[in-house]
């Protein structure tokens, strides 16, 4: 479906691109780990996105759901050691950024 697309390896390499984002810095943290926005926000993008396709069948749902999960994986392979750390501001903004790419990839194969 999504993960073994052209578009997500695309998407993977702008992630890889910009994880010098995600060293350790000296800007003021939030109170949240990038665990933490990483779930929060691609949860409430696929939220969002089951809501504007309420046709999908259980089936295609759950397949949605098991590409979601291996994409989250993905990313936290890609932090490991750093998935506990503090976020900055502008991570978050990257996160939230990335979570909507990810939506759109999932729209882009269910178009009404």
């Amino acid at each position: 479906m999504v993960t073994e697309s052209q578009a997500y390896i695309e998407l993977i390499s702008y992630f890889t691109e910009n994880l010098d984002m995600f060293n350790e810095s000296n800007h003021p943290s939030l109170d949240k780990s990038l665990r933490d926005l990483i779930e929060e926000h691609i949860a409430e993008k696929m939220i969002s996105f089951f809501a504007q396709h309420e046709s999908l069948d259980q089936d295609t749902r759950m397949d949605v759901v098991r590409e979601v999960d291996a994409i989250v994986t993905d990313l936290e392979e890609f932090l490991s050691r750093r998935l506990e750390q503090k976020a900055t501001a502008q991570q978050e903004e990257f996160i939230v950024e990335y979570s909507g790419l990810i939506k759109n990839l999932f729209d882009s194969v269910f178009v009404d």
